[in-house]
């Protein structure tokens, strides 16, 4: 052993060094298998664009009213096109044939589907040891959203005239059984409501025409907007109540504008700010090149030491992950509810609770590492008299049109990907604007701010030492979309970090990517509220 060796060896100070590092390299590994393990049961959810294109597919069902009003028709076909209903059909259909591939996948889990039966419709496997309670209560949500995706599309089929083809998608339903393992904590009473509601539809479009006890009562708690106004048409028709069947169509004919509109402004608006933003980001290019102006900024001197930020996010990551288990259960005892108990409003709060406790967390750990090192006020730069404006606003329009490309391209190579942002399911359930305002502050002010702080004012800065710029940038942007935790946004969201990476190599301002983060999440709040006014 030379002499260097055995003097390192002797220091007390450098072994245990050896050892803190050896204990971060372990929690590193478990970050990011814990990452993994999140990225591979997102393949097991439905994506949230499948949702998105079913909310949009309804508002379209719901605005084809207006296709006969001579007043709105030229619109109505720009929007619609001209077979709305055998668009609708098909989507539904690949859709409900993605929610039984995924149900096939999760039982292949539990190993206990019997050879050579159906899978799609089999029932689900019996207890056993072995079976995850999680795996478990995963198939049951897709079960319960297949069933809901069947009597709709029994719906459309049945509004075509196409009625045997709407009886095989109702007997489905009605036909399925399911073990005693999945009938738990109130399983059993959704499957025979659901059962209840496709005997229902059977009965009002079978032959002979049958009108079942609480028809619509069955009608109105398992189905909305058109599929609802569609069923409640045919049960007014055969009870002969007139006056009902002409206030439904009264109001039918107003949500249908209503529909139409919010259409135009879902449909209208991203793609003209997707074409600005292609012009901007043909300009931007141009000039660049013309005035020999480098694509990306130059590289932060950054005083901290790699090992500290791998601290810092794998302390975040691991402290968020224990938080968002922790906080949703105390606020919970708290209030003395069970969890089935919260409203939305709650919901909403436990949200804001749980994100922002593991933003203070991010945020001790920052000022815990960079309050050593003088300068570090050089890189997370704040000014508010600085072109930062320009840059968030200019940095959003041009993100519009890449962000649409990379969710295409994921599309593309990952169709089955699921998973999505959690928000997603808890917003279209609000109905009060309280709960809204809430997830609007979690959405365009909590997550852009500690988001934009963490990975562009930390962690780019930090890669930007150790890599090229642009390497620094991808890299930024591939742990920033990690860190959501579903493979369906991981191509998007990806595109979006290096959007925004861009903009802070450029700007040297917090404040730009902050805006341009907040102008993005709130533009997709909006689109979320004005696409579930099809409900």
């Amino acid at each position: 052993m030379s002499h260097p060796e055995a003097t390192a060896f002797a220091d007390p100070s450098s072994a245990r060094l050896s050892v803190r590092r050896g204990i971060l390299n372990l929690l590193s590994l478990l970050a990011i298998v814990i990452v993994g393990l999140s990225l591979s049961s997102s393949w097991f959810q439905p994506p949230p664009q499948t949702q998105l294109d079913l909310l949009q597919t309804d508002l379209a069902l719901q605005a084809s009213r207006t296709l006969d009003d001579p007043r709105y028709q030229d619109l109505a076909r720009a929007l619609l096109g001209q077979d709305v209903f055998k668009v609708a059909q098909n989507r539904y259909q690949q859709t409900a044939d993605n929610y039984a591939e995924r149900l096939k996948r999760l039982k292949r889990l539990t190993r206990s589907t019997p050879a050579g039966e159906s899978e799609a419709t089999s029932p689900e496997p019996a207890q056993s040891p072995e079976v995850d309670p999680a795996l478990l209560a995963s198939m049951q949500d897709l079960q319960t959203e297949l069933d809901a995706l069947w009597l709709r599309l029994g719906l459309l089929y049945a509004y075509q005239e196409d009625l045997e083809a709407a009886r095989q998608q109702w007997q489905q339903i009605i036909d399925l059984e399911r073990p005693k393992v999945l009938r738990a904590a109130g399983a059993m009473e959704v499957e025979s409501s659901q059962k209840r509601a496709a005997q229902v539809l059977q009965g009002l479009w079978g032959t002979p025409r049958r009108i079942l006890p609480e028809a619509e009562v069955q009608i109105r708690n398992h189905l909305d907007g058109w599929f609802e106004a569609v069923a409640l048409q045919q049960l007014y028709r055969l009870q002969q109540r007139s006056d009902s069947l002409n206030a439904l169509n009264q109001q039918q004919e107003k949500l249908a504008l209503a529909a139409l509109f919010r259409l135009a402004v879902v449909g209208g608006i991203p793609v003209l700010g997707a074409l600005l933003g292609l012009m901007l980001l043909l300009g931007w290019l141009g000039w660049s090149l013309w005035r020999k102006r480098p694509l990306l900024g130059s590289a932060w001197e950054v005083p901290w030491p790699g090992i500290g930020a791998q601290a810092v996010l794998t302390g975040w990551f691991l402290g968020f992950i224990a938080l968002n288990a922790l906080v949703p259960r105390l606020y919970i005892i708290i209030l003395r509810l069970g969890a089935e108990q919260l409203s939305p409003w709650h919901q909403a709060v436990a949200l804001f609770l749980t994100y922002n406790s593991g933003a203070v967390l991010g945020a001790g750990l920052l000022y815990r590492l960079l309050h050593t090192y003088p300068g570090w006020q050089r890189v997370l730069q704040v000014r508010l008299w600085d072109p930062w404006l320009l840059w968030g606003l200019c940095g959003y329009w041009v993100a519009l049109p890449l962000v649409v490309l990379a969710a295409a391209l994921s599309q593309l190579l990952l169709p089955q990907a699921g998973g999505g942002n959690p928000i997603l399911p808890l917003l279209l359930d609000s109905h009060g604007w309280g709960a809204r305002l809430v997830f609007l502050a979690v959405v365009s002010v909590c997550a852009p701010v500690f988001e934009e702080v963490l990975f562009r004012g930390f962690w780019l800065p930090t890669l930007s030492r150790h890599l090229p710029m642009g390497a620094a940038i991808v890299l930024s942007a591939f742990t920033f979309a990690l860190a959501h935790l579903n493979l369906s946004d991981l191509l998007p969201l990806t595109m979006l970090g290096v959007v925004l990476g861009v903009v802070y190599s450029h700007s040297r301002n917090l404040l730009a990517p902050i805006l341009l983060h907040s102008l993005w999440n709130t533009g997709s709040l909006v689109t979320l509220l004005v696409l579930g006014g099809a409900r």
